[in-house]
Formats: C-alpha cells, sequence, structure tokens
C-alpha cells in the first residue's frame, strides 16, 4: 500500500472550501446542475495531477481559470442546446398590473459563454477586473468591455421579458 502524497492534505482543504463557490460559478456559465457538477469535477481532477506543479498562491485563480475553460468546452459541445434547471419562476407586477415572470438563468442563457463567465466572475465571485482578465486570459480592456455589453443585454432583457426569447433565438 502507497503512502498519501505529503500535498494531498492541502488539496483536500482546497477542495472542500472551493468547490461550491466553483460549482456557482460553473452553473452561471453553463444553467445546468449537472453539467456544473462534471464541469468542476473535471477541473478538480486536473487540479489533482497539476497540483504540486501549482504555486501556492496561484490554486485559486488556477482553479478557477480550469473550470472557466472547461465550461466553455462543454458549452462547444452542447452546441446552441442548452440544458438548464428551472428554477421556481419569480412574478413581477408589469404595467398595467399584469404579471411577468423574470427569470434571470434564461437571461443569462441569451449570453455567450465568454460573456457568462465574465458576469459570473465579477459578480458572482466578485473579483476585481484584474482577477477576471487573469483567470480568462484576456486583456483587462477587454474584461470591461464584456462586462459592460453583458450588462446592458442584461438590462435589455430583463427590462422587456418578451424579448427572453428574442436573446435565446440570437446566441
Amino acid at each position: 500500500m502507497g503512502r498519501t502524497p505529503a500535498w494531498e492534505g492541502a488539496y483536500r482543504e482546497f477542495f472542500v472550501a472551493r468547490q461550491r463557490p466553483l460549482m456557482r460559478t460553473a452553473y452561471a456559465i453553463l444553467g445546468s446542475w449537472p453539467a456544473a457538477e462534471d464541469a468542476v469535477q473535471t477541473a478538480f481532477t486536473q487540479l489533482y495531477v497539476h497540483w504540486p506543479r501549482i504555486q501556492p498562491g496561484a490554486v485559486d485563480t488556477y482553479a478557477r481559470r480550469t473550470v472557466v475553460h472547461t465550461c466553455f468546452r462543454m458549452a462547444r459541445k452542447q452546441g446552441r442546446e442548452t440544458a438548464t434547471d428551472r428554477l421556481p419562476e419569480r412574478h413581477v407586477a408589469g404595467p398595467e398590473g399584469r404579471v411577468e415572470t423574470l427569470d434571470l438563468m434564461q437571461a443569462l442563457a441569451g449570453l455567450a459563454p465568454k460573456a457568462r463567465a465574465v458576469v459570473a466572475l465579477r459578480f458572482l465571485d466578485d473579483l476585481p477586473v484584474a482577477e477576471v482578465a487573469l483567470v480568462l486570459d484576456l486583456p483587462e480592456g477587454t474584461v470591461k468591455s464584456q462586462t459592460a455589453r453583458a450588462l446592458d443585454r442584461l438590462q435589455a432583457v430583463l427590462a422587456t421579458p418578451e424579448a427572453i426569447e428574442g436573446a435565446r433565438r440570437d446566441r
């Protein structure tokens, strides 16, 4: 029976601490809990293989980058077909008192995977522009412009719920 590597304890601690936040990010990108689970599991498998070579201060960025790029690969495989878990619908009163459905995940599904990743990293993970740029391997200016475009798109879609269907067709 072999001995456990000395670094494996640190890996386990990191897994316990970061699995759920990384799942949330993957879900925001993929729109499906099972797909998010697959992406995070794949990323943690890669992380385990490379753990001894990763600088201690870079582990979180490496893990996020691996999850995001795994999500991108999965999204390309899915093509235009999007599997989603249905969240409970939230009804809001629109003009003239009629009830309209507001579904953020449906609105996010109208964005390209990279735009969803930018939104997830900036606002779910609360990362600064520089860190998002590092994770996505993009210039900071590109992160800023993609964030602005994604937020404009979300605002337009969420302002008019009937536009959600148009956003899904435009992807």
